[in-house]
């Protein structure tokens, strides 16, 4: 008996130090997983920080080459084939030097094939008009008749009718658009 009076409050306190080390363990593993995540979660938002001014600078670049050329499909119609739309198209490609280190070599492909069916059609647009403007000299030169000034349906809005190459140079700037477009919306918004 007095072997068990003495083992028992040796036992308990060793079994009350081990309890006591196991809890400590636990509780610096917890301390230190939840630094460890805290310090994750600081880089990761050093990274956003940093990261902000350059998202700013791409949407920004991106709205302002999607407006550009917005504004060079305007003048094409508006024009419709009365001036080259082939000058306009180093601004662009200076546009996009200047700010390669926002745009990336999709949007300058895209850009390209945007710009390649405009001035396809741009093109396709005047020689419609030297032809229209010729066949109008002969006519008033043969008869005395105006048949009035060149109209074209690339002034509209509506489709372009089916010519050799017009569909499909309309397709390549209208998906080159939408596509960079695409990218616009899913630019990164500061989140």
């Amino acid at each position: 008996m007095d072997l068990v009076t003495a083992a028992l409050p040796v036992g308990a306190t060793v079994f009350v130090a081990i309890l006591g080390y196991l809890q400590w363990r636990r509780s610096e593993r917890r301390q230190a997983e939840n630094e460890t995540v805290r310090r994750e979660l600081e880089q990761t938002d050093r990274r956003r920080t940093a990261r902000e001014p350059y998202d700013q600078r791409r949407r920004e670049a991106l709205q302002e080459l999607l407006d550009t050329l917005r504004e060079l499909e305007i003048r094409s119609r508006w024009n419709a084939g009365g001036q080259d739309l082939r000058a306009e198209v180093p601004k662009v490609n200076t546009f996009l030097i200047r700010h390669s280190e926002v745009l990336d070599d999709e949007e300058r492909r895209l850009t390209g094939e945007f710009l390649d069916g405009l001035t396809w059609i741009d093109h396709h647009e005047a020689d419609n008009r030297r032809r229209w403007e010729e066949r109008r000299e002969r006519q008033r030169a043969a008869h005395g008749t105006d048949i009035g000034p060149y109209e074209s349906s690339w002034a509209s809005t509506e489709p372009l009718p089916w010519l050799d190459g017009a569909q499909a140079a309309a397709r390549k700037w209208n998906s080159a658009r939408d596509a960079l477009e695409e990218r616009l919306r899913n630019a990164p918004q500061g989140e």
